[in-house]
């Protein structure tokens, strides 16, 4: 059967779906085999990701040892893009980076320092929260911090400090309380990650044509790299910052307040100025700059700290 040329969304789909790797031996692959050999066959099923060596295994044939045949390919390709689903899911969640942290110490300081709380609320799913969340989640209603949807209830008593440093969401409740939370947040956060399909936008992923591949307006992104944060509209209560990053004309911007922050690091150090974190973001548009740049516009559930750029694959 003559050739015919993978559409490029499906190509960079499977590259993505095998992080830019080889799915036999896990090293930089960029070729892409037809599993039953014949070339006019383009379904996402008969196609997969190898790197030179195993691309022209997989084109031998051999009387005397194994073969690289299609069920051998298949079984390959199945369980290494298990393995890069479920490392991507571990690095976007605290509880996997916290869980796959080798030793104990280093998860210290691993936080989603700041969490859009009216987003997170609309969007999780509050009676499918874990055991942990739901042990919290009736604390804080018992507490009367948050109604029946886990939205935060302002107390009629809370006061307002002279600074937005002293001045977030869990400046209204007190030592502990604020905490618990925290905590029950970080459980949505986490929650909304896992059972969406986030894109991770990795090195390799971050390019126009890649992004436009596989992002879409309403879906999910997550990165951990360099962000520039800057004060666009600072008052008593509240900081409101523009944040930025970019690579390969591929720009994605979005804004922060420093209200849903936790802790007075956050507000002064891990979201001020140019920092590396963590971010989980729901995508609004995907938009052309003037100079040729693709820019994300996007809101933010969470940023994180102390997160690490990648789970140990192999680990997962």
């Amino acid at each position: 059967m003559p050739r015919k040329a993978i559409p490029p969304t499906l190509k960079n789909k499977l590259l993505y779906e095998s992080q830019y790797c080889c799915a036999i031996c896990q090293k930089s692959g960029c070729q892409i085999h037809h599993i039953d050999q014949d070339h006019s066959n383009n379904t996402e099923d008969n196609l997969i990701v190898l790197c030179v060596a195993h691309h022209d295994e997989a084109h031998t044939m051999r009387t005397m040892s194994n073969n690289l045949d299609a069920r051998a390919l298949r079984h390959a390709k199945s369980e290494w893009t298990k393995q890069v689903r479920n490392s991507r899911t571990l690095a976007a969640t605290l509880e996997g980076q916290t869980k796959n942290t080798k030793n104990g110490w280093l998860s210290v300081g691993v936080s989603w320092g700041y969490i859009n709380h009216k987003r997170v609320a609309e969007m999780s799913d509050i009676g499918a929260i874990s055991n942990k969340g739901q042990r919290l989640l009736k604390y804080c209603l018992d507490k009367e911090m948050v109604d029946e949807n886990a939205i935060i209830i302002k107390p009629l008593n809370s006061s307002m400090s002279n600074s937005f440093i002293r001045n977030s969401v869990y400046n209204w409740f007190d030592f502990g309380d604020d905490q618990r939370l925290h905590a029950l947040y970080s459980e949505m956060v986490d929650q909304i990650s896992r059972n969406t399909n986030v894109i991770h936008l990795e090195p390799s992923t971050w390019t126009k044509a890649r992004v436009r591949s596989l992002v879409r307006p309403g879906g999910l992104i997550f990165f951990n790299k360099g962000v520039y944060f800057k004060s666009i509209d600072e008052t008593q209560e509240n900081d409101h910052r523009r944040c930025q990053t970019f690579k390969n004309k591929v720009h994605v911007e979005f804004y922060v307040d420093t209200i849903d922050m936790f802790g007075a690091t956050s507000k002064t150090v891990s979201f001020q100025g140019h920092q590396t974190c963590a971010a989980l973001l729901l995508v609004k548009s995907l938009g052309e700059r003037d100079d040729g740049g693709l820019v994300l516009s996007c809101t933010p559930l969470a940023l994180g700290v102390g997160f690490r750029g990648a789970i140990d694959i192999q680990a997962s």
